[in-house]
């Protein structure tokens, strides 16, 4: 005979006088959390805000991840976040159900293996056009060069080859968009959202640049409508023009391709910054790149790159936590969860709890080498339904941009402490930007 399931109200509750204490499993660290006394679970019920139910009990966190019908992230990012304002509330990270997954379905292919394979070109690209640029023998900040390699991968993965002057006025639409979004205005707005109920007061500067920039992208949708099969373009925005997947009006199609830009560009230089920190401070794993590049051991180098890059963001992932909101009653691995409870994923401390990998805290590439992350485990780009579309994207991403300039560059290596992230800021990022010393190969 099954258990009846328990309610909220029967699990360990974090007092209000210690809410503090939370932002210890957001950052490096999480082992060091008084939290971990209130075992795998435990309730808690900020004044203003839902309900929230905290877990890393592993049985949980897959039932919560298969469940597609009873909950959304989207409401969660609306809660406490700007990500409606900035994306649309039309896009895919705001759907559920069976309208998402249709969407889902529709903006797959773009992002599949066979499509990424006809990336590669344009990401060598991208990486021997800036490297010029970048200082040699003098320390500079790599996630601003990160910032670069995002862009500059982005515009040609998502567009391709745009015809001038039409391509400088999206470059430019594009910039001041993304500089609107990290004005300390707009700042200042989202910070106030979670205090307000999820509500996103307007910021006409941000309506005006997201609407300039979905003007340049509709011009350029209308051109290639008028021009079909032109060519054999290979980029984003073609593989749905006129194809079986284009389903949507070109203003939506506009804001669908904008959310890409978005989704990918911070979370993209982010992760290069944090990649360069974590092999300025490791002298092995540098050693091994060294190594394969020397030999010009293409396979080695790739194997050893892809294992750098799991064990990262495993150590540093961009988003420390994740969540869904129930949009009914319903029950989660024997826990009742009403209506309008959101229940929290500390990815983190998922990611360093001995339970699931030997010496968390140490940055070892190997254990990566032989075996793919665990998808139960290493939540990176979470799970289920919701798991980011472009995962295996920014994985493979990641691998050829640092082969290029690792083929040409040596990382100098400053063994120590890893750069610490940022004290005020939602996600991790390195708080002194990734800075290196690069030297000629």
């Amino acid at each position: 005979m099954s258990q009846a399931p328990i309610s909220l109200r029967e699990l360990p509750r974090l007092r209000n006088r210690h809410l503090g204490q939370i932002g210890g499993l957001m950052r490096p660290g999480t082992h060091r959390s008084p939290l971990l006394g209130l075992g795998e679970r435990f309730v808690v019920s900020p004044p203003g805000f839902p309900t929230m139910l905290v877990t890393h009990e592993m049985d949980d966190v897959r039932a919560l991840f298969a469940n597609h019908d009873d909950f959304s992230i989207g409401q969660v990012l609306s809660r406490f976040s700007s990500h409606d304002v900035m994306f649309g509330k039309q896009t895919l990270i705001f759907l559920d159900g069976e309208e998402h997954r249709r969407e889902r379905k529709l903006f797959a292919p773009p992002f599949q293996s066979k499509a990424l394979r006809s990336y590669e070109e344009l990401m060598v690209e991208v990486v021997q056009r800036e490297l010029p640029t970048w200082p040699v023998g003098e320390p500079f900040e790599f996630l601003k060069a990160g910032y670069d390699l995002a862009i500059g991968v982005l515009l040609g993965v998502v567009f391709g080859d745009v015809a001038e002057p039409r391509r400088g006025r999206l470059k430019q639409a594009i910039s001041a968009w993304f500089g609107e979004i990290e004005s300390r205005g707009f700042l200042a707005v989202t910070l106030l959202t979670p205090l307000v109920g999820g509500l996103t007061l307007p910021y006409p500067p941000l309506t005006r640049r997201q609407a300039e920039v979905d003007a340049v992208i509709r011009e350029e949708i209308a051109a290639r409508r008028a021009a079909p099969g032109e060519g054999q373009r290979k980029d984003v925005l073609s593989r749905y023009v006129d194809t079986d997947l284009d389903q949507h009006d070109d203003a939506a199609l506009a804001r669908n391709m904008r959310g890409v830009l978005l989704g990918a560009y911070e979370t993209t230089a982010i992760t290069l910054g944090w990649i360069a920190a974590m092999l300025v401070a490791h002298p092995e794993a540098m050693a091994e790149l060294d190594a394969a590049a020397d030999a010009g051991d293409g396979a080695r180098l790739d194997a050893y790159l892809d294992a750098v890059v799991a064990e990262t963001m495993r150590l540093r992932p961009v988003s420390p936590f994740t969540g869904r909101l129930a949009i009914r009653d319903t029950v989660v691995n024997g826990v009742r969860i009403p209506k309008g409870a959101i229940v929290i994923v500390p990815i983190l401390l998922i990611h360093e709890s001995p339970r699931h990998y030997p010496d968390p805290m140490v940055f070892r590439p190997e254990r990566f080498l032989d075996e793919r992350p665990n998808s139960h485990t290493w939540l990176t780009f979470g799970a289920g339904a919701h798991r980011c579309l472009g995962a295996q994207f920014a994985l493979v991403e990641a691998r050829i941009l640092f082969r290029t300039v690792l083929e040409q560059r040596r990382i100098d290596v400053v063994p120590g402490p890893v750069e610490p992230p940022r004290r005020y800021h939602t996600g991790l990022s390195p708080a002194d930007n990734a800075r290196i010393t690069l030297r000629r190969r």
